[in-house]
């Protein structure tokens, strides 16, 4: 059975519930004198016969001490004179995992660095008769209609949890880390520019709004990838009040609040192989408001056959 040689510590006897350390952390001690010795990560963690990950998570102090061997090896590889050896040593044994079982010190949960989301929604929407609008009205009436619409599409993206990216004249260009943030912020950016026109009938913003799900890389100033052109192709698509999405983006958010998907056929998008299915994703209640006036025209037509029935 291995022997353990427990530190030289002070009395423990009159320290505070908390203890405080009697040595400087063994992590900070290995990244100080490594860093002195001019050795790299890489080069100790091979000199000692451990991994790199392993030596960058002791030095961060997400790790324990490691055993007393490995300590003994880093502390000649680091070439320690008797001073900073015993008070290299006793502070590995002190965070070491058996040191901390007999104070009692609660195991610390290893520390996992955050994932960064490679899967993106982009939300791409521009304005429908722009060009026509210029040409009528003239720059001026152009740029307030471009800045209305560029603010509007800032608060909504922003409520939503997505990021404005991009503002080209008529077209906006936002990401997203949630399908359903994504189809929520679509849904309101359609009803604010409804409500925008309606209010001010001098700036029109009817609008058109394409959603695609992919990976992307991320380059300055922006993104690149598939999903980011297959959005633009949609938007293209997509008439005055439409949000039109690729099936990938219900498949990530099959239910959400308010929205229907309806098939919309296929399409050959330019630079993409094959047919694209192509659905619409509609408000709930403008579909309930279709099928109410389909069923109001079929009842009122059964009705006044009916009521032509007797004069024939």
């Amino acid at each position: 059975m291995p022997s353990f040689k427990i530190p030289k510590i002070p009395d423990l006897s009159n320290l505070p519930d908390q203890l405080k350390r009697p040595f400087p952390p063994f992590g900070e001690l290995v990244r100080e004198h490594r860093t002195l010795r001019g050795l790299t990560i890489e080069q100790l963690a091979e000199a000692v016969e451990i991994t790199p990950s392993a030596l960058r998570e002791i030095e961060s102090g997400t790790r324990k001490a490691p055993g007393i061997s490995i300590a003994k090896k880093m502390a000649e590889v680091l070439h320690l004179d008797k001073d900073d050896r015993d008070t290299f040593l006793d502070s590995a044994e002190w965070d070491s995992s058996v040191m901390g079982h007999l104070l009692g010190r609660p195991q610390e949960k290893k520390a996992h660095p955050p994932l960064l989301a490679s899967i993106l929604v982009f939300l791409i929407a521009d304005i429908r008769g722009y060009t026509h609008f210029t040409q009528e009205h003239g720059d001026q009436a152009a740029a307030r209609l471009t800045t209305r619409f560029a603010e509007i599409a800032h608060a909504v993206v922003e409520q939503w949890g997505g990021q404005l990216i991009e503002v080209r004249g008529d077209e906006i260009l936002a990401v997203f880390s949630s399908a359903q943030q994504s189809l929520k912020a679509a849904n309101d950016l359609q009803s604010r520019c409804l409500q925008e026109s309606n209010t001010h009938p001098d700036l029109p913003l009817t609008i058109g709004v394409g959603l695609d799900v992919g990976e992307a890389a991320q380059v300055e100033g922006g993104y690149r990838g598939a999903a980011l052109n297959r959005a633009a192709r949609l938007c293209s698509l997509a008439g005055g009040g439409e949000i039109l999405v690729s099936t990938g983006v219900a498949y990530v958010a099959p239910q959400v609040d308010g929205v229907m998907f309806v098939p919309r056929g296929q399409e050959q998008l330019k630079g993409f192989a094959g047919l694209t299915p192509i659905l619409l994703a509609s408000p709930v209640k403008t579909i309930e408001a279709s099928v109410t006036t389909v069923t109001t025209v079929t009842t009122e037509t059964t009705i006044t056959s009916e009521q032509e029935e007797p004069g024939e």
